[in-house]
This record gives C-alpha cells, sequence and structure tokens, in this order.
C-alpha cells in the first residue's frame, strides 16, 4: 500500500520498538550513515552548541554527510555559544548552518508581557516563544532531526530512545548518542581535539541555555542544576519532545516521512508495523 503525494498518516512510536532495537545495535556513525541514507536532506541535524551537539556534528562531518545543522538563536544566548556556532560552520562548512530566530526580539517581548522568566508560568511562555516556536519555520522542510539527547543525563533523558515521533512537528527524532554515557563522549572529544567546544563548558556550565537562566554548577550538583535556578521544579525547556511527558506519543507524518522511513527499516531488516511501510 502506497500514500497519494501531500498525504499524512498517525504513526504512533510503539510502531517504532523494532526500529529502537536494529538502531541501539549501531554506532552513533553508524546511525548517521543509516539515517542519511534514508532520508537525505530532509534530515538535519538540532544542535544548540553544547558539546554533545558539536561532537554528533563532528561524526557527521567526518562521515562525509552533507546535513543541515539547525540551531535556534532564541536572541538572548551568551556570545560564547553565538561564536561557537559560528567557529561550527568554518570547521565543518559542509554541514550547512540554519539558524532560526523568535519572531519577536527579546525587547520587544518584554515591553508587551514583561520578564516573563521570572515565574513558572512565564518561563513556559518565554520558551515556547524563543526556542520552540522557531521550529515551526522548518516545519515540513524536515522529516527527521537528529539530536544529541543522552540517557545518562537522567530525569526525563533517561528514556530517551534512538528514535521517536516528534509530534509538534509532524516527523521523527532520532538520537544517535541515546546510550553514550558522559566518560564515552569525554573520551571522544580528547580524541578529536578538533571538536568544536563551547567555551562555557570550561567555565562551569556542564549544560548550557539562554543567560538570563543559565548559572555555573557546583561540582556537588546536578548537572542541570544550573537551569532556572530562580525557578522551582523547572528542568527543560520543551524544545525536545521526549522532555515532555505524554504516555503515548504520535505524529501526523507526511507520506514522504513514510517512504524515508519504509527504506530505512528495510536498510536495517527492520519491520514497521504500519500499513504504507513493507
Amino acid at each position: 500500500m502506497s500514500y497519494p503525494v501531500g498525504s499524512t498518516m498517525l504513526l504512533p512510536a510503539s510502531a517504532l520498538e523494532a526500529l529502537e532495537l536494529a538502531l541501539a545495535r549501531l554506532t552513533p556513525v553508524e546511525v548517521l550513515r543509516a539515517v542519511w541514507a534514508a532520508f537525505g536532506a530532509r534530515a538535519a541535524i538540532l544542535s544548540s552548541m553544547q558539546r554533545a551537539g558539536t561532537a554528533l556534528c563532528h561524526e557527521a562531518a567526518g562521515a562525509g554527510l552533507a546535513l543541515d545543522v539547525v540551531f535556534v538563536d532564541t536572541g538572548v544566548l551568551h556570545a560564547e555559544t553565538l561564536a561557537t556556532r559560528d567557529a561550527l560552520a568554518a570547521r565543518h562548512p559542509q554541514l550547512r548552518v540554519v539558524t532560526l530566530k523568535p519572531s519577536e526580539t527579546f525587547a520587544e517581548q518584554t515591553r508587551k508581557q514583561g520578564l516573563l522568566y521570572l515565574s513558572k508560568e512565564g518561563q513556559e511562555r518565554c520558551c515556547e516563544a524563543r526556542k520552540a516556536a522557531p521550529l515551526e519555520q522548518i516545519r515540513g522542510r524536515y522529516d527527521v532531526l537528529i539530536g544529541a539527547l543522552r540517557r545518562d543525563e537522567g530525569g526525563r533523558r533517561a528514556k530517551t530512545r534512538f528514535i521517536d515521533v516528534d509530534p509538534a512537528l509532524g516527523g521523527l527524532r532520532v538520537h544517535p548518542y541515546a546510550a553514550r554515557s558522559r566518560e564515552d563522549l569525554d573520551a571522544y572529544i580528547t580524541a578529536h581535539p578538533d571538536v568544536v567546544v563551547n567555551p562555557l563548558h570550561a567555565m562551569g556550565f556542564p549544560t548550557i541555555g539562554c543567560f538570563p537562566c543559565t548559572t555555573p554548577v557546583r561540582p556537588d550538583e546536578d548537572d542541570r542544576a544550573g537551569r532556572w535556578r530562580h525557578l522551582a521544579d523547572v528542568a527543560y525547556c520543551g524544545i525536545n519532545p521526549s522532555d515532555l511527558a505524554k504516555d503515548e506519543p504520535a505524529a501526523e507524518v507526511s507520506s514522504a516521512c513514510v517512504q524515508s522511513l519504509g527504506r530505512l527499516a528495510k536498510d536495517l531488516g527492520a519491520v514497521v508495523p504500519v500499513a504504507g511501510i513493507e
């Protein structure tokens, strides 16, 4: 069965179990190659220019994959993060960096709504407007976004899958580093000194977000203790679907995405129990 061009279908995350197992047997660079072979230019890396993301970009470039790198400039990022983006683009010219921005500047937003990040409800609105909403600009452009989330980050990311659905964008998310440990990441960066690394990591920032809501972290603290330190019970911005608590996620995906998913499944010898994928 095939779907007409332009049609969509509801793809539940549960349909990806066989692919999850198949991808788990591969190295990160093998995952990247498999996704590139199946999706081509409709796959892109999503990076906030933290070290896991820039290491992933290094692996993609080393494999000769001409992937786009999607980067959201919230308008309130550290200068070091913007410099890291520019350094990455210069180091890996075959990776085209696509910078997205919110519809309003931070000053315009503040004039209309005040300093949103001072309350939990406001923080959610601020992160939605400045981090998640800009991704709507690429809806339909990519069928899969490749991230660098790792299970050993803990919290909700302890259940990070190698492949998952993206309900908000109507596509897929792939995480080649899902099973990679901090020690694995350290070893990769040590072995490849040309990996572009955000200098904030050496300044006490294990994770990096917008400058009003990110602080350094003490050695005895959790890595994410410096994110929204001024607010209780806030750990994620919502740009990654797996950070959101949903029991049975599903995404309305395009016929092109279904076809590419079928190629990936065939290449890996996996069965996806969805009509239209053989």
